[in-house]
């Protein structure tokens, strides 16, 4: 897997350290990106990411496609068949970074072949299940990065969780605690109780370990095949010959896809055209083209036990468990040669980029590895010191080699390039590192346990992935658009595939599930932080597509707050008025110490007026929320009204009204109020009772209203005081709030 981080200038990156399952070639995650609107489509943008198997090298720039080859994971996922467990060693170090259970409790297990998937997790299959007629594998993820903690979240080297952020993750928080519980090493097994049975027709409901993601129960009994296809889906068999496929995605079996052609079973792979080939020790091999659901079965001749592709000519290796023999298979199945590899027997067969072929010289008492090249010639054998029974072998991240041996409980790595000088005048590779695998181990593993077989020479996968910081919590993501421009392109049988999560804490987005999401589709997703994965796939015949450009946005409110104050209005003559264009509201203060107008028959005087008008909150971005308004608030402290007939005293007049986001049945939805209040009230120096009540005084010169209230549509005005005569009116504490929709979505509201 090639994966390459970026960070912009000045912005230092997240420091992630790897307490388990460290992974030296994949560094940690790039910074998250500010913003609520972010179009990335130049290569300064998409390097704001992580690219993993994807470029943008010239004189392809300022566009992503598949990388024209690709590497995989530097890991060796061992089955340790006897003790029932997958063991995964770094191939640079050695360390062992964990070790799962191959199944639940009371189930069978002996796993004896492992295989990666395009995404870095392993497949192995339990050699032991046979009940009920259906065998079963099982799917151990990927996790690189993070802290290891304790479960309250605190730092501790020897904790049983690892917490995010996590560089790369396909492990499930299962119990949604924000938290990876999973091994930090060799013989840090975690339980699989099966209580009651619960697992027993599938699933991980009752596994402690958070990176066992998948159990499924197959048509092939004491199932030993598995191989990974261009799709990332998953071919088994079993010792009855019975094949099917499983859902590279789900881990479920795709119905449909169940054959028998009476051979097959044992070690398998799929070569580059998505043949199926599955060995069967003693007997015929089956060549099956999943494409056409046509298939034959080859007689041993061809081979009868381990299985190698060389990635550079697709042609296919299978050995002979007995005899001096490998044979070389053209695609068609045709016996191109059949060569010596130095011993009498041999098991795990694989083919590195370099045409080398090395042969695991089994069990049948076997100390050595056979060196070859892919034309014939014969290198010579490698010793394997302290190593006794190899019968796996696969080609690491590195180049270099790495043989299981069943009877030493050991993991051995060979480098190609030591050692004496053999036939043709190659090395014959030596031994340069050996990994205990502890007491027990029993390891098998004839199968492509480093994913070397699909990471060189299938249909590539690649992804881009980049985190964008939406600057509040419960932000409200809306849509996800790519592909605008003329140079993106999805050829016949490629895809582009785009996915969202969101958390509001950047350490918490591995523990949320990524969702698929249309190009320029709304959608509805919450919280501060969205991490989206572009995901680009090729057709069988390696075309890529082509990501342009991607743009990711916030939802929008799909409307505005309105707002506004008016201490006083007489016939038009405005004083101390709080936001005068109303829409949209903001925040604003008027105040005026006194006043003293003329108009019509009117005389008013008036002192401390002051409006105000608030919205909350400031920044119309942020996600729409419970308590969200628009306010209006007014205020005059004395207010005298002189006519020839009438003389109007007022004390303390308030008016406030609001429009504020509540929940309803269907969501947030506005809602309105309003309130005002006289302190005081004397015409012609005779007092009257007011309070905050409605109330209409007829008058010699007109008819004076005090509080009054208005909802209308989408507005609510509220009015402490106001005189209507025939020649002039005044209006004395006025407040307004209201919502109002977009042009583009005129019926909208800020609440949504």
């Amino acid at each position: 897997m090639r994966v390459r981080k970026h960070r912009r200038r000045g912005i230092a990156a997240l420091a992630c350290t790897a307490m388990a399952l460290p992974l030296i070639a994949i560094p940690a995650a790039a910074a998250p990106v500010p913003g609520t609107d972010v179009l990335y489509t130049l290569d300064e943008d998409f390097d704001q990411g992580v690219l993993q198997d994807v470029n943008h090298d010239a004189p392809n720039n300022d566009q992503l496609q598949l990388d024209r080859t690709t590497t995989f994971f530097p890991y060796v996922n061992v089955a340790a068949s006897a003790r029932g467990t997958m063991v995964r060693i770094d191939v640079d170090t050695g360390e062992i970074v964990g070790e799962w259970l191959s199944a639940p409790d009371g189930r069978g297990r002996n796993p004896s072949r492992t295989t990666v998937d395009r995404l870095g997790n392993t497949w192995l299959s339990n050699r032991n299940e046979a009940e009920g007629g259906r065998g079963s594998v099982t799917r151990v993820g990927v996790i690189v990065g993070g802290t290891r903690v304790d479960g309250a979240g605190t730092p501790d080297p020897n904790g049983d969780y690892l917490a995010g952020p996590f560089s790369y993750n396909t492990c499930v928080d299962r119990d949604l605690d924000g938290l990876i519980a999973t091994s930090r090493g060799l013989g840090d097994i975690r339980p699989w109780t099966n209580a009651g049975g619960v697992d027993n027709d599938g699933g991980v409901e009752t596994a402690a370990d958070e990176c066992l993601i998948n159990y499924t129960r197959v048509a092939g009994n004491n199932t030993r095949t598995v191989a990974v296809d261009a799709q990332n889906d998953l071919w088994t068999g079993g010792s009855d010959t019975q094949h099917e496929k499983l859902d590279g995605e789900t881990g479920d079996v795709i119905p449909g896809t169940l054959f028998s052609l009476g051979c097959g079973g044992y070690g398998g792979l799929i070569d580059p055209a998505g043949t199926l080939w599955s060995a069967r020790y003693g007997a015929n091999l089956l060549r099956y083209e999943t494409g056409t659901g046509t298939g034959a079965c080859l007689d041993t001749s061809h081979g009868d036990y381990g299985l190698g592709l060389d990635p550079n000519t697709g042609e296919i290796w299978h050995t002979n468990v007995a005899g001096n023999r490998v044979a070389k298979l053209a695609p068609d199945g045709t016996v191109l040669g059949a060569f010596q590899h130095g011993f009498s027997g041999a098991q795990g067969v694989a083919v590195d980029g370099d045409g080398n072929v090395w042969v695991a010289h089994s069990l049948n008492g076997g100390t050595t590895v056979g060196h070859l090249r892919t034309d014939g010639t014969f290198v010579g054998n490698v010793a394997l010191p302290g190593g006794s029974g190899p019968t796996g072998v696969a080609v690491d991240s590195n180049g270099k080699v790495w043989v299981t041996n069943i009877y030493t409980d050991n993991a051995q790595r060979i480098d190609p390039a030591a050692g004496p000088i053999g036939g043709g005048g190659f090395p014959v590779g030596a031994v340069d590192l050996t990994v205990d695998l502890g007491a027990g181990a029993g390891p098998y593993n004839y199968s492509d346990m480093t994913g070397s077989v699909l990471g060189e020479v299938t249909a590539p996968v690649g992804t881009w992935s980049v985190v964008q910081d939406g600057g509040y919590a419960n932000q409200l993501w809306g849509t996800v658009t790519w592909n605008t421009e003329p140079q993106g392109s999805v050829p016949p049988g490629t895809s582009i595939t785009v996915e969202v999560r969101t958390a509001n804490s950047e350490a918490d987005l591995a523990a949320q599930p990524f969702t698929a999401v249309g190009n320029d589709v709304q959608f509805t997703a919450t919280g501060r932080y969205i991490e989206v994965r572009a995901t680009l796939r090729a057709n069988s015949a390696g075309d890529s597509p082509v990501l342009s450009d991607l743009r990711i946005r916030t939802r929008e409110r799909s409307g505005v707050f309105s707002c506004q104050a008016t201490a006083l209005n007489l016939a038009g003559i405005i004083v101390a008025r709080a936001n005068p264009p109303d829409v949209p509201c903001v925040d604003d203060h008027e105040q005026v110490a006194n006043v003293n107008l003329n108009a019509g028959i009117l005389n008013v005087r008036a002192n401390a007026l002051t409006a105000t008008t608030t919205q909350t909150p400031d920044d119309p971005l942020v996600p729409p929320a419970v308590g969200d308004a628009s306010t209006g608030f007014a205020r005059v402290e004395y207010t005298r009204i002189a006519s020839l007939l009438v003389t109007i005293e007022v004390g303390v007049i308030e008016a406030r009204a609001a429009a504020t986001c509540v929940d309803g049945p269907d969501g947030l939805r506005p809602e309105f109020t309003g309130s005002s209040q006289i302190a005081s009230l004397k015409i012609n120096g005779v007092a009257v009772t007011v309070g905050s009540a409605p109330l209409t005084i007829p008058l010699v010169i007109g008819t004076l209203s005090l509080n009054s209230q208005t909802v209308s549509g989408g507005t609510i005005t509220q009015r402490a005081l106001a005189l209507d005569t025939l020649l002039t009116d005044v209006v004395v504490g006025e407040a307004k709030a209201n919502v109002e929709g977009k042009p583009e979505t005129p019926s909208g509201n800020p609440c949504r």
